[in-house]
């Protein structure tokens, strides 16, 4: 989102193209002052806000989320970013689709190395085969035998919780994932709302630094 600001009167605009040299510089750090102290704040509204609407996992998640202030191209004015280090993160702010076959862990979250690890553990000791359910959907299953308790322990785990039962027998089915042919997520944060609501606010505090520049 960019936000940039019209100066109407002629008179400032004169006043503006007279500024130049050691008041500009002065100018340039009263705004940069003003954009930092807000930055801080606006941070942990955004991080709070994505804790809020959505369940996190890993605390990095949240800490991709950041505001900052960009000041150090001489030739720009200072400017706030407020954004987040994942890449795909934007998707739950828009909401779209992800296409591609994707296998999506069932009962519950698993990190995906994690997740990627044990598949390929399961897949070379031939314990990791396909079938379709009832539903018509693809589903990775594993059979529950005693050589590969380690990399099944959490899928049996999550898979008991969910059905609630209390002990999976000896050669039983455990299903580990879905296969499906795309992935369509929902918008679920709005930080461009939370950042337009606090724009009045860094505008009047831009404002009184630069009041101070003598």
């Amino acid at each position: 989102m960019r936000i940039s600001v019209q100066i109407d009167s002629a008179a400032a605009q004169a006043q503006l193209r007279r500024w130049g040299g050691e008041f500009r510089d002065k100018v340039k750090k009263s705004v940069t002052r003003a954009i930092a102290s807000e930055a801080v704040e606006l941070k942990q509204d955004v991080r709070s806000h994505v804790a809020s609407q959505m369940a996190v996992v890993k605390k990095s998640f949240l800490k991709g989320f950041t505001a900052k202030v960009l000041a150090k191209d001489p030739n720009r004015l200072p400017a706030l970013y407020v954004g987040s280090r994942i890449p795909w993160s934007g998707m739950h702010e828009t909401g779209g689709q992800i296409a591609g076959r994707m296998l999506i862990p069932l009962n519950g979250r698993v990190g995906r190395k994690r997740f990627k690890a044990q598949v390929a553990e399961l897949m070379r000791g031939g314990n990791a085969y396909f079938i379709k359910n009832a539903k018509g959907n693809i589903v990775l299953m594993a059979e529950n035998i005693k050589e590969h308790d380690r990399p099944l322990a959490g899928f049996k785990r999550r898979y008991r919780k969910a059905e609630g039962i209390k002990r999976i027998k000896r050669g039983a089915d455990v299903p580990i994932a879905v296969l499906v042919p795309k992935v369509t997520l929902k918008k679920r944060i709005d930080i461009e709302r939370l950042v337009a609501g606090r724009i009045p606010r860094l505008a009047a505090e831009v404002e009184r630094q630069i009041s101070t520049v003598d």
